[in-house]
């Protein structure tokens, strides 16, 4: 990469060229292996179809979807690095495919991902940037802390992210979220709480007769994946009456609070009880989940943000809050946007032009981690 500013003007032609979903002309996208034996792991990796000379090394880590890397959103992003000049390698999380929430795996392979990176020859030396997105960010910043000190990794990206476990679930069961002192509110997106309680409902304690209620949860949350549709339009309701037939009826009730009608959020008191009980479970069966204690104090690269402001599915005050957080350990900068959502662009905003110029000086900090 030439310069920062010069890859972050590369990195907007290659966004807008790929708004349609066509592949970006000049990137080769090819499937390759991961590790050796019984570990291996898929991978996507794009890179500039011409030059020979050593690029700096990406490596994406996608969040919890039925796409999982092959995620139209992964796809453009790691093909719009591409075409400013990186080597990007993507590799697959099937248990996160599975909307399976260990970190265990995403951990593994992105010390697999920089360990084969860092040997390739045709991949600039000094370490690759990490890029966790979504669900992937905390993960992200957990193996780059670890990575760094063995000079695999020079910075983390994050998209999307969490910094506090019990305030994202809870905004996925309410919609609120703490903003300059005051409760704001955003519909959230019902996806969230559906893969939550689908991987720690039958693990609260008195709660172990409702697997029937985490499995339902857990085939509509891959419904819609594998559908497509949007989970709080009324095309959902036709696939929760289908599903809660697989139910007791003793826990229907429950079904219902996660997986109200489309037009409907949860009840208020009770959503706020139950993001309690998940986070406590979902801390208990997987610790690293919670940042602040996976980090347990230790440095970290320079690291940069970037959240969209509409995001539905994690609030973008869960960035700012991550942030605040990292201050003490790291070179951090945050980016909010309103030209985003969580995977997608969001609806027309009348200062657009104003966030386009803040969304690229935050891809061109991002770039300059391969300066440092």
């Amino acid at each position: 990469m030439a310069n920062p500013t010069l890859d972050a003007l590369r990195f907007a032609r290659g966004w807008t060229r790929t708004a349609s979903g066509m592949p970006i002309p000049g990137v080769t996208i090819e499937n390759v292996t991961l590790g050796e034996g019984a570990g291996t792991l898929n991978a996507s990796r794009y890179r500039p179809s011409s030059g020979s000379r050593p690029r700096p090394g990406w490596v994406l880590l996608h969040g919890a979807t039925r796409p999982g890397h092959e995620h139209i959103a992964i796809v453009r992003f790691a093909a719009t690095l591409a075409s400013a000049g990186g080597d990007v390698i993507v590799p697959e999380i099937v248990a996160w495919r599975r909307l399976e929430l260990d970190p265990a795996p995403a951990l593994r392979a992105l010390e697999v991902a920089a360990e084969h990176m860092c040997a390739d020859p045709g991949v600039r030396p000094g370490g690759v940037v990490l890029v966790g997105l979504s669900f992937g960010c905390p993960q992200a910043l957990i193996a780059g802390a670890d990575l760094a000190a063995r000079g695999l990794v020079r910075g983390v990206m994050g998209y999307g992210g969490y910094h506090d476990l019990l305030a994202t679930v809870r905004f996925g069961l309410t919609g609120q979220f703490q903003w300059k002192g005051r409760t704001g509110y955003l519909r959230p997106d019902p996806y969230g709480r559906w893969v939550v309680a689908a991987n720690y409902l039958h693990r609260i304690p008195g709660y172990e007769g409702t697997e029937d209620v985490s499995r339902a949860l857990g085939q509509l949350a891959a419904t819609a994946g594998d559908h497509g549709f949007m989970s709080w339009e009324p095309s959902s309701d036709p696939f929760k009456a289908e599903l809660i037939e697989s139910v007791s009826a003793g826990n229907r009730e429950l079904f219902r609070l996660f997986a109200p009608a489309a037009a409907q959020d949860p009840e208020p008191r009770r959503a706020r009880e139950m993001a309690f009980l998940l986070t406590e479970a979902a801390r208990t069966t997987h610790p690293q989940l919670e940042l602040a204690s996976a980090l347990d104090g230790r440095s970290l690269p320079p690291v940069r943000l970037i959240h969209g402001r509409q995001d539905h599915l994690i609030p973008f005050t869960e960035t700012l809050a991550l942030e605040r957080f990292l201050r003490r350990r790291a070179d951090v900068a945050a980016t909010v946007t309103d030209l985003f959502a969580h995977s997608r662009e969001a609806g027309r905003s009348a200062t657009r032009i104003l966030e386009a110029g803040r969304f690229l000086a935050a891809i061109r900090g991002a770039m300059a981690l391969h300066r440092r």
